[in-house]
């Protein structure tokens, strides 16, 4: 259902006395933070004012990410949950162009301290450029196709060797009928 802009200011407004944060009520009202920002002013009369007199939140946090500050840092001085500080620096390295940064981050969660492991070592082995790395990812890619070719030749193996079990057996049963074809003929001279 869509929103008039009528019910949308008061929907903000009615977020905002709720005292939820702006990335809650944008996610909500489905509006930007800057119309968030204007519907706020105008509903307390401060349309006027200038903006920059009381940073926001999410400028604060950009402006201590930009000084080198900690997530936990930010969090304890802006009086932020874990996840709205963690959804500000996000932000922050996106607006810094690093958004395939926060996807490996993303992409990786709780294997992420393998990875830097792998960076260390690589760094440490003096193979951190990208011929080294091309040529790792490469071998990788080797390795896991010998692998599926060494699944295969054991597959292939088990095979003939049940084949051979197979002839042992046909072997032995064609010997027991040579041994009587002989007895049997023995017998008749």
């Amino acid at each position: 259902m869509l929103l008039k802009k009528e019910e949308k200011e008061q929907l903000v407004v009615k977020l905002a006395m709720e005292n939820q944060n702006y990335r809650t009520i944008a996610k909500i009202a489905h509006v930007s933070f800057m119309d968030i920002g204007k519907i706020i002013r105008k509903y307390t009369g401060q349309e006027s004012e200038v903006q920059n007199k009381n940073p926001s939140v999410t400028s604060k946090a950009f402006q201590m990410f930009k000084e080198g500050k900690s997530r936990v840092d930010v969090a304890i001085a802006l009086n932020l949950e874990s996840y709205e500080a963690i959804d500000l620096f996000c932000d922050y390295l996106q607006l810094l162009n690093m958004d395939r940064l926060v996807t490996v981050h993303q992409y990786l969660g709780d294997d992420l301290p393998s990875f830097l492991d792998l960076f260390d070592r690589m760094k440490d082995e003096g193979i951190l450029t990208q011929p080294a790395i091309t040529m790792l990812v490469n071998s990788a890619g080797k390795l896991a196709r010998l692998e599926e070719e060494s699944l295969k030749l054991c597959e292939q193996i088990g095979r003939l060797h049940d084949k051979k079990t197979e002839i042992k057996e046909d072997i032995e049963k064609a010997s027991s009928l040579l041994r009587y074809l002989r007895d049997e003929c023995s017998e008749l001279q």
